[in-house]
Parts: structure tokens; sequence; C-alpha cells
């Protein structure tokens, strides 16, 4: 893990957090689609400089994150218009990539999908009594 790239991202955080909101998009009815696709043509941009054996797997890589990240974040904000971004997102992804796409879900529903287990044996009753206990 290159922990300078992500030290980086957290100490910038303030920085692009004052500098971007969904807000600014507001006023304009396409300001969330303008927004998607700018962002998935800098996603596309940063796919054409790499190697052309490398790029599925960067590719794989962004929309993983895109995926268990950026869109459960966006879905999960009480801003409406959060939402939309992520709808707008999923939405010019699977236009571009037709054979590549994806489909959006809060946290919760992810993590659904997973079970608590370790070694194989299922942990989630001592957990349960560990947050009654606490």
């Amino acid at each position: 893990m290159k922990l300078e790239e992500l030290c980086a991202a957290v100490q910038e955080a303030r920085y692009y957090n004052e500098r971007f909101t969904v807000r600014e998009t507001a006023e304009d009815p396409d300001g969330r689609r303008v927004l998607a696709e700018q962002l998935l043509d800098l996603l596309e941009a940063g796919w054409k400089r790499q190697r052309p054996w490398n790029r599925t797997m960067v590719q794989a890589r962004e929309k993983q994150m895109l995926v268990t990240y950026l869109s459960p974040m966006l879905l999960g904000l009480e801003e409406p218009l959060c939402q939309e971004l992520a709808e707008r997102l999923r939405d010019g992804w699977n236009t571009r990539r037709p054979k590549d796409i994806y489909n959006i879900t809060t946290y919760a529903r992810l993590q659904e999908g997973f079970r608590n287990v370790i070694l194989g044996i299922d942990i989630t009753g001592w957990q349960k009594r560990r947050e009654e206990e606490s």
C-alpha cells in the first residue's frame, strides 16, 4: 500500500471539500449529468495513460471504487442531488460500457451480502452479545 498517497487523500480532503459541492450544480438541470460525464472523462483519460496491458486492471479497480465506496457514500448523504449524481455516474458508465455495467446500492445493502466469519466460524452471535454488553 502506498501510504503517502493514502495520507495525501486524507490531508487534502479539506481542500476538495471547500472546492466541491454538488450544490454548485443545483441551478443547472443538467449539472449532475455534466459533472458525472466530466468525472468519467477524467477516469478514461487516466486509463489511456496506462500501458495497454495494465488498462483493464486499472479500469476494474476504479470501477470497484465507484461501486463499493463512491456510489454508496453519495446515496447515504442527505443531499438529494448526491443521489442523482450517483445515478448519473452509473448511467454514464453503463452507456459507455454496455458490456461492463454496474448498479448502485447503499452500504447497508452491500453489507448484507457478507457473512461475519473467522476460519469458517460464524461470529455474528458473538458480535451481538458484545454490542449488548457495551
